[in-house]
């Protein structure tokens, strides 16, 4: 299954998707990366897509285990049901880092999938946090700023990350590379879809219920409902979202199916017509899209 541009779903606490546009990074003359076509609506292969890497991030919860390394990706509840022929290609992080994730070869769809967990313990939450922003570390874009909490996760995973989508992309040199997490792994998956551009390797970007992640000249999500998460940390802050939202407008707070109809398409880096213009702080909505997205933990 082929993607044709950067899809970054920040879902918040409620049923709202975020699907954002190639990041800004990736406009440095300095560096040679791929730029694709925005998406401005929604078809069915994208909703396909969201659906299918939903599960990725889904899976992320219950296969970031470096005993798992070598074996086909499952999950309880049936949390990742299209997944059963994936193969566990690499651990990323190491134990008691901040963030992990997993990369999976899927061979049916020809990806190379590199998924990140959710908070799931007290660092992750520490890094949460930690609200300052931070310079981006590297060559990403002058004035690049990111989530100093985010930024150490990330940092968790990349000499993990790098050499592993290298070694994938060497055996499978024609398929896409995906970077997808839900909530503190949709950030993770933004910054490191980022990094790996930096590096000349195209890449595709879900993240779901992902909170802002950098300042404007960093960003450019998909959001269920009125989720919350998507809406951290503040706007007065200088942190911004990507860009375009996907919105799951429609439904309540566990609303998981979803039609093309009901998905609502919001340009630009401070848009309030999505999720940001909602104010509940409910919880429930940010565990829910598509799927039971942390239910295999």
């Amino acid at each position: 299954m082929k993607t044709s541009s950067t899809l970054v779903l920040a879902f918040s606490f409620l049923s709202d998707c975020i699907v954002a546009s190639p990041i800004v990074g990736s406009q440095n003359a300095s560096v040679a990366l791929e730029l694709r076509a925005t998406p401005t609506t929604v078809t069915a292969a994208i909703l396909a897509n969201m659906k299918l890497f939903a599960q990725y991030a889904a899976a992320a919860y219950c296969n970031s285990d470096a005993s798992k390394v070598g074996t086909k990706v499952s999950c309880s509840s049936s949390a990742c049901p299209s997944l059963t022929a994936v193969t566990n290609y690499a651990f990323l992080g190491y134990d008691q880092s901040e963030a992990s994730g997993f990369v999976g070869v899927d061979t049916t769809n020809k990806l190379i999938v590199a998924s990140f967990a959710g908070s799931d313990n007290i660092d992750n939450y520490i890094a949460d946090l930690l609200v300052p922003m931070d310079t981006c570390s590297g060559n990403l874009v002058s004035g690049c700023k990111l989530h100093t909490g985010f930024q150490y996760a990330y940092q968790d995973i990349e000499d993990t990350l790098l050499p592993a989508v290298a070694s994938a992309r060497s055996t499978y040199p024609s398929y896409t590379v995906i970077t997808t997490g839900h909530s503190l792994g949709g950030a993770v998956a933004t910054i490191a879809g980022a990094y790996l551009r930096a590096s000349g390797i195209p890449v595709d970007i879900y993240s779901y219920g992902s909170p802002r992640v950098g300042n404007t000249a960093f960003v450019n999500s998909v959001t269920h409902t009125d989720d919350f998460v998507p809406r951290y940390p503040g706007k007065l802050l200088g942190y911004r979202h990507t860009s375009p939202e996907f919105w799951l407008s429609t439904g309540d707070d566990t609303t998981t199916n979803y039609a093309i109809s009901d998905i609502k398409v919001c340009q630009g880096i401070s848009n309030t017509d999505c999720n940001d213009g909602t104010s509940s702080l409910s919880t429930t909505p940010h565990s829910y899209y598509f799927q039971d997205i942390s239910a295999c933990k």
